[in-house]
């Protein structure tokens, strides 16, 4: 079997994991694309947190063997978001609510060692959860600086060489767009930041649900991620790098932060979403185990080294950003067919350089509208900005900065894209 059947194999197969894709509404068989928003979940998932309730369903704190269980398991799922994302351990890892929670945290942690005058740099590809908590600190005198990008969705390198030579304390970016799906040069990004001497707090939201991250190779010092999007439970989690935080004079989290990310995680969690996050990786490791067994060992890939755990996830998400490519490359030919179009974001000509993620307008149709009569037709496509307010604006703006988006996934197939475009076609009238 040659490599592209054997991805197709593989990620077709897929499907069978997740119980909601065959579902329907109101006699519509669904097509699951609005996956950028939040993806389905498998029966991995399902099962942990049925078992946990179960069998686990106890309070931090007792002196319970059930307690202790279900504390075991918490640091487990720590480890495996950790072997996810290329961390050193569990204790660089840290659960919560979403990531758009622990960008407030980062911005007011962060925040304290600033003062009236020094720079910080936002982007303007980013989705606002890291956006607006950097903004609340120009209320002090904090300059925030826009970093602005191209049609494609590219940021402009140049005008960041010019903003960093303000030596900025912190640059807050994106690994990749939620809007034109471009995926962001982290490494790059971040070699310059800390070249001027900032850190730098990665949005690692939109990439981590289609390619392998690696935030050590990316050298990035925070990031943010929800699980939801990552196939699991609605909750979140947050990196931190160690080695950064001797810097940090003025982190008053606790003393103890210094040793590991735990202290970011006040109260009670979501024991049950840390249990349904469990499954989210075996789910990623039986994928790499299917695709073993058609013949992508994860020993061909680039992260054949480290721990077992990483290499299973993360050889999971280079087999599915190869496979999402393919789907790009259909996707992006059949767009060609309606006319009108107006696509933001990379063509096919830059498929490895993008996510299957594809906003666009038809002209002479209002967004919303598209929007609805697909959803009558069941197919689940968002419109609006997607919280991506500034660059929708400008890439959008003779359509209100709203735009239609498709969002893929690997569970997604060919054969969905064909029926979304005869749906489309059908609208449209074309």
């Amino acid at each position: 079997m040659d490599k592209n059947s054997a991805l197709q194999q593989t990620f077709e197969h897929s499907r069978t994991y997740f119980p909601s894709l065959g579902d329907s509404y109101k006699g519509h068989k669904i097509l699951f694309m609005d996956n950028s928003a939040g993806a389905q979940v498998s029966s991995f998932v399902i099962d942990r947190v049925k078992d946990y309730y179960i069998h686990r369903n106890a309070q931090k704190g007792t002196i319970f063997k059930r307690t202790a269980e279900m504390q075991e398991r918490i640091i487990e799922a720590r480890q495996m978001a950790a072997d996810f994302i290329g961390a050193a351990d569990h204790s660089e890892i840290a659960f919560g609510l979403n990531a758009t929670s622990f960008f407030h945290h980062f911005a007011h942690h962060l925040g304290r060692d600033l003062k009236a005058g020094d720079h910080i740099i936002i982007t303007e590809a980013d989705h606002h959860a890291n956006v607006d908590p950097w903004l609340e600190l120009a209320e002090r005198g904090i300059v925030v600086d826009v970093w602005t990008v191209d049609t494609n969705g590219d940021l402009d390198y140049e005008q960041y060489e010019q903003l960093l030579q303000n030596k900025p304390k912190i640059v807050a970016a994106g690994w990749a767009s939620n809007a034109t799906g471009t995926i962001h040069d982290m490494e790059r990004l971040t070699r310059m930041a800390h070249n001027a001497g900032a850190l730098v707090v990665a949005d690692g939201v939109q990439a981590a649900s289609h390619l392998a991250i690696d935030v050590k190779k990316a050298g990035v010092d925070f990031a943010a991620f929800s699980t939801y999007k990552i196939f699991g439970p609605h909750m979140g989690f947050c990196y931190v790098n160690r080695e950064n935080l001797a810097r940090l004079d003025g982190w008053r989290i606790q003393k103890e932060l210094t040793e590991s990310a735990y202290f970011f995680e006040v109260g009670s969690q979501n024991h049950e979403g840390i249990e349904g996050f469990i499954g989210s990786m075996e789910y990623l490791a039986q994928l790499s185990a299917d695709a073993a067994g058609n013949g992508l060992d994860i020993d061909m890939t680039p992260l054949r080294d480290g721990r077992q755990a990483r290499k299973e996830f993360a050889g999971a998400m280079y087999w599915a950003h190869l496979y999402e490519k393919q789907l790009s490359a259909y996707f992006l030919a059949r767009l060609q067919e309606i006319d009108g179009v107006v696509l933001y974001g990379k063509t096919a000509d830059y498929v490895d350089e993008r996510l299957p993620v594809f906003s666009f307008n038809i002209k002479g149709f209002e967004t919303d509208k598209l929007g609805h009569a697909l959803d009558a037709a069941g197919v689940e496509a968002r419109t609006g900005n997607y919280l991506a307010i500034n660059l929708m604006k400008r890439l959008a703006d003779e359509f209100g900065g709203s735009a239609l988006r498709i969002s893929l996934v690997h569970y997604n197939t060919v054969e969905e894209i064909d029926r979304f475009f005869a749906i489309l076609k059908r609208i449209v009238g074309k």
